[in-house]
């Protein structure tokens, strides 16, 4: 449907036109928000795994944002914060990405061992049950990803 639509200018609305259109069904507004842009991602990812700070173990403390900020120089896992053409919840960044990665970091130790829901009512305090707390328990998907957060991981603890 949608390659059969046209962007239009105010100034080529015809008005008779638009109304015909309107009467006949033929009229559709796209409603979605422009592309987000990376930086915009970055930001919004930062204040959203902000909030689980208080469960980052005593050995990353002090690591834990240099920790994501090696994440977003990974394309390969920068890909996995982007949200997706088609989400409908999650416009400013994968909500399920950042989910996924927390939960191989949580694997590695960065963060405390706790159970997906106190992870839960920390990320999402506004929902009692979350959509994306399943997403804690499953990792990332693809064998790239996670070999390059594993290397993130342990370059910041070999030295």
């Amino acid at each position: 449907m949608k390659k059969n639509l046209k962007r239009v200018r105010p100034e080529d609305f015809d008005v008779e036109a638009l109304m015909a259109a309107a009467r006949e069904g033929r009229l559709y507004v796209d409603e979605s928000k422009e592309e987000v842009s990376i930086e915009e991602v970055k930001e919004n990812v930062r204040a959203y795994v902000a909030r689980i700070r208080p469960l980052v173990s005593r050995r990353y403390v002090g690591l834990i944002d240099e920790l994501w900020e090696r994440i977003f120089r990974s394309d390969v896992l920068l890909e996995v914060l982007k949200p997706k053409p088609r989400a409908r919840k999650c416009r400013d960044f994968d909500k399920y990405g950042v989910m996924r990665i927390v939960c191989v970091l949580r694997e590695k130790g960065v963060y405390e061992q706790r159970s997906d829901p106190q992870f839960d009512a920390l990320l999402e305090p506004e929902s009692k049950d979350s959509p994306y707390r399943r997403y804690l328990g499953q990792g990332l998907e693809e064998r790239c990803q996670q070999v390059a957060l594993r290397r993130i991981v342990e370059s910041l603890t070999s030295w």
